[in-house]
C-alpha cells in the first residue's frame, strides 16, 4: 500500500494517481487534524483487459474511522462522482489490472 500526503492548501487541484492491482493508494490529507480540500471531483478509470479490472474508491471522514465505499462501488468502466463534504482520506483499490484515479478541483 502506499500513501500520497496532500500539500495543503491547494491540493489536490488536479491530480492522475497510478494505482497498481492489489496495491491501494491511500490520497490523505497532510495532517490528523485537517480534511481534503473539497469539493473534488473524482473519476475513477479501471484497467481494461481479461478479465477486465475494476476500481474501488473509498473515503474516511476521520484518521481513525472506518473507510465506506463511495456510492457506485467498485466500478468495471469510467465512473466519476463529485464529493461535496469534507473528508480526511481516499483509498483506492484496483483488482486484476491497473487503472487510474483522476481527481479535480
Amino acid at each position: 500500500m502506499s500513501v500520497i500526503t496532500a500539500n495543503r492548501p491547494n491540493a489536490p487541484n488536479n491530480a492522475q494517481i497510478a494505482v497498481a492491482a492489489a496495491m491501494p493508494v491511500i490520497y490523505a490529507a497532510a495532517s490528523l487534524n485537517e480534511t481534503l480540500p473539497w469539493p473534488i471531483n473524482i473519476t475513477a478509470v479501471p484497467g481494461a483487459g481479461t478479465p477486465a479490472g475494476t476500481l474501488l474508491v473509498e473515503y474516511q471522514t476521520t484518521s481513525s474511522g472506518a473507510w465506506m465505499a463511495w456510492p457506485s462501488g467498485a466500478v468495471s468502466v469510467t465512473t466519476t462522482y463529485l464529493l461535496t463534504g469534507p473528508v480526511y482520506a481516499l483509498r483506492f483499490t484496483a483488482d486484476t489490472q491497473d487503472g487510474v484515479v483522476e481527481l479535480a478541483q
